[in-house]
């Protein structure tokens, strides 16, 4: 690794300046990592990588069987994804692999499938993805706000862990959605095995109590032998149980040839090979060719890319540090990884925040790390592939129960009730959904109620209303807090017209600030023109100020300029009398006319108003 980093440097030293130096490192950031690469960066690496990686071969496992796969197809896509990541991938926490959220996804989509529609789900995955980043379509994903988010997250979680009870009971059965998991698990419950009920009830009391391992840690400072000891045991808590359990099944079943609790399915044994996605499968003694097999997979092909994009940049930015995180290279990263995950016959992936933490614990450098993860992986695939039939499926169940109970914010519930019950709302209604009617339909009614919600807003503007007394003229102020576009237009029109008659007394004038307006569409400068016509027929003046120079460009072009001033203070003293130049003398009405004086005593009326939002 040091001669390969130093002959690097040498080539590149050669041609320092070079645009093409550039764009080949904003595509491939392995590049500039190993510029400056150290013996201490390969070490930490070294240390980070493996133990991601002895991570990463029983949740790959699990992962797989949660999709109702092979532990082949989890393997597969742990070792592929983080060696495409560790040439293009921009954050080093990041490994790419199996997850539970693209795991249950997968089940979701393919459960009454082939293994071909899996392997074509990861190709076209990658390939929306790819097209995504080459579209530069990652705005899409800001659109889906942390509440739903996290909603999502919630209800995938909660799906996992019910659908994992069966395995942890030791009982087999075909649920058509979330619910008819209690209505199945009630029916089958007298036939629970209690050796599996043990070994997964034993499973998942170790694995909370190893994951509370690495706390106790902390206070022990006088041996730091213990305190790593500790550390390493709660890191690797998963591979350990797994271990601990797959020995004692390969125990029974070499002196008795009986085991006492339901095993795993096994693995084929070596390296998968290379091969093209399979665009036509056979199923149920007939060929289904790729438009059928594509219609089968319905709207997975557009909601699990787009997830995985979502879980990938938001794992990116939550290690980032307050860094920029590049999500278009991200997005063409998973696409790449995910199409080399097809050839490889392995299930859809993407990051997963356990990986990233354990990462991060680690004390990873750089995203060489990915190397060592993945060489462990494949020597688990080379050398460990007869003994994954040994691993306990209730173990596979508390793995997948313990990992998923975290995910889910039950504190986000009181803060949102105290900060933002709409926000709250929406969480809670993505959750239920998910639940009731599948994650997919749960995802678009939460982005939906975020985009109605946010409608609202720009639609009823929060409007500040102020009275302001000058040297001789008092007026009245508003100030919309948001800009103006189209949907705000009629409440925005009839709410200024309504306060200038009841409060303004169809005499007092009027200041209308647009501070907060950047930009407006057509529509709401006709209503702003449509506004000032009212005021005019009224005999009320009407003045504009912070203007921007787009909307009074915009009047001009529709012959109707407004009185526009470019702050309140060249406005007062325009209507004191002292004469200003307007913005524009081509593009607005020139006012150097002195207003009739106003009794002060109507100040009374508006003292109340002050700062009071509409």
């Amino acid at each position: 690794m040091i001669w390969v980093t130093r002959k690097i440097k040498e080539t590149l030293r050669q041609d320092h300046g070079s645009r093409l130096k550039k764009c080949l490192f904003r595509l491939v950031p392995l590049l500039e990592t190993l510029q400056n690469y150290t013996r201490f960066d390969f070490i930490s690496d070294m240390i980070a990588g493996t133990t991601v990686g002895l991570t990463m071969l029983p949740q790959s496992i699990a992962y797989a069987a949660l999709a109702g796969l092979t532990p082949q197809c989890g393997l597969n896509s742990a070792f592929v994804g983080v060696f495409v990541y560790l040439f293009f991938g921009t954050t080093r926490e990041v490994f790419i692999g199996p997850s539970s959220l693209m795991a249950i996804l997968t089940y979701e989509y393919t459960k009454d499938l082939t293994n071909d529609h899996v392997i074509l789900l990861t190709f076209i995955c990658g390939c929306v993805e790819l097209a995504m980043s080459l579209l530069r379509l990652g705005f899409l994903v800001e659109l889906i706000s942390v509440p739903v988010s996290s909603g999502f997250t919630a209800a995938t979680s909660i799906i996992i862990v019910v659908s994992q009870l069966k395995g942890l009971l030791g009982i087999s059965y075909k649920a058509s959605n979330f619910l008819d998991n209690f209505v199945q698990i009630a029916q089958r419950l007298p036939q629970a095995h209690y050796g599996d009920v043990l070994v997964g009830v034993t499973g998942c009391v170790s694995l909370l109590f190893l994951r509370k391992l690495k706390d106790f840690s902390s206070v022990n400072k006088k041996s730091k032998i213990v305190s790593k000891i500790f550390w390493f045991l709660s890191t690797g808590r998963n591979a350990l149980i797994v271990l601990i359990f797959s020995s004692i099944a390969h125990y029974y079943k070499t002196t008795t040839n009986k085991v006492p609790f339901t095993l795993s399915k096994g693995a084929n044994g070596g390296l998968p090979r290379l091969e093209l996605p399979p665009f036509e499968t056979h199923m149920n003694n007939r060929t289904i060719p790729l438009k059928e097999m594509v219609q089968d997979l319905g709207a997975g092909v557009f909601i699990i890319p787009i997830v995985s994009v979502l879980a990938n940049i938001s794992i990116a930015k939550a290690f980032a540090n307050g860094g920029m995180v590049r999500a278009t290279q991200e997005m063409f990263t998973l696409g790449i990884c995910n199409i080399a995950n097809s050839l490889f016959q392995a299930m859809p992936s993407c990051g997963a925040f356990t990986r990233s933490a354990v990462a991060s614990a680690s004390g990873i450098r750089t995203s060489v790390a990915n190397l060592y993860s993945g060489a462990v992986v494949m020597l688990g695939l080379h050398f460990l592939s007869p003994y994954f039939q040994y691993i306990p499926r209730s173990t596979l169940s508390a793995v997948l129960i313990c990992a998923c109970i975290f995910l889910i914010e039950t504190d986000l519930v009181p803060l949102l009730w105290k900060e933002n019950k709409m926000n709250l709302f929406t969480f809670l209604i993505t959750i239920a959904l998910s639940l009731c009617f599948g994650v997919e339909i749960g995802l678009l009614i939460g982005v939906v109620c975020d985009a109605c919600y946010l409608l609202y807003l720009w639609a009823r503007p929060d409007m500040v209303l102020e009275f302001q007394d000058t040297v001789t003229n008092p007026y009245i102020l508003v100030r919309p807090n948001m800009g103006f576009f189209f949907p705000a237009v009629n409440y925005v029109y009839s709410t200024v017209n309504k306060i200038a008659i009841t409060k303004g007394q169809s005499r007092f004038p009027f200041v209308f600030d647009c501070v907060n307006f950047k930009r407006a569409d057509y529509t709401a400068v006709k209503g702003l023109v449509l506004l000032s016509k009212d005021f005019q027929r009224r005999g009320q003046e009407l003045y504009f100020i912070n203007v921007s120079n787009s909307i009074v460009s915009f009047c001009a072009t529709l012959k109707s300029p407004l009185k526009c001033f470019r702050d309140r203070t060249e406005m007062e003293l325009t209507i004191c009398g002292a004469k200003m130049d307007p913005i524009n003398k081509t593009e607005v009405t020139v006012i150097n006319e002195v207003a009739n004086e106003k009794d002060n005593s109507d100040k009374d009326e508006f003292e109340t108003l002050m700062l009071s939002k509409l």
